[in-house]
């Protein structure tokens, strides 16, 4: 994956995302939840590759009470050049990738936190000017392998999801898996 070398430092992206707070199904443990941005001091998870630069973010809410994660997401920005090679013979298109969109425990799946951050990161993805959101969505990818699936969604209802937010302001475009 590939970042942008565009105007948001990897500072200035944390600052954004700390910023985006944090969604009402998990406001009663506000005082016990942190951003992290790498690996570092997180335990009980598979979920690995935390990190953050110019245009490429993969974090988590992390729950320091009970070392545990509840939230990750992972997105990033095809490069100028990147997307100038991609485009040979076509117009060059300009997406941010959601790659990554996941509520850890089951017990807080359908509580709005996924709507929370989608809502968040199609704001982020206008105001950086990208053309669209490209999902792959895939309930069946090898990060999900682990899940009981309690409480999740089939890959019905996960094309569903990411389709209802879909505007001519911001295409969210489905990639076939």
């Amino acid at each position: 994956m590939e970042g942008t070398s565009g105007n948001i430092s990897a500072e200035e992206l944390k600052d954004i995302i700390r910023n985006w707070g944090i969604p009402k199904g998990l406001l009663s443990i506000k005082e016990n939840i942190e951003f992290k941005f790498s690996d570092e001091g997180i335990k009980n998870n598979t979920e690995t590759h935390y990190r953050i630069d110019a245009g490429t973010c993969k974090f988590c809410l992390y729950d320091v009470k009970e070392e545990k994660p509840l939230f990750s997401m992972e997105f990033y920005q095809i490069s100028d050049r990147l997307a100038g090679l991609m485009a040979v013979g076509k117009p060059i298109e300009k997406p941010l990738v959601l790659e990554f969109l996941y509520v850890h425990d089951d017990s807080l799946r359908k509580k709005g936190i996924a709507t929370f951050y989608m809502k968040k990161i199609i704001r982020y993805a206008k105001s950086i000017k990208v053309d669209y959101l490209k999902v792959k969505p895939n309930t069946n990818a090898d990060n999900f392998k682990k899940d009981k699936k309690t409480n999740a969604l089939s890959q019905e209802e996960l094309l569903r999801f990411y389709t209802k937010f879909s505007t001519r302001e911001m295409p969210v475009v489905l990639v076939n898996i």
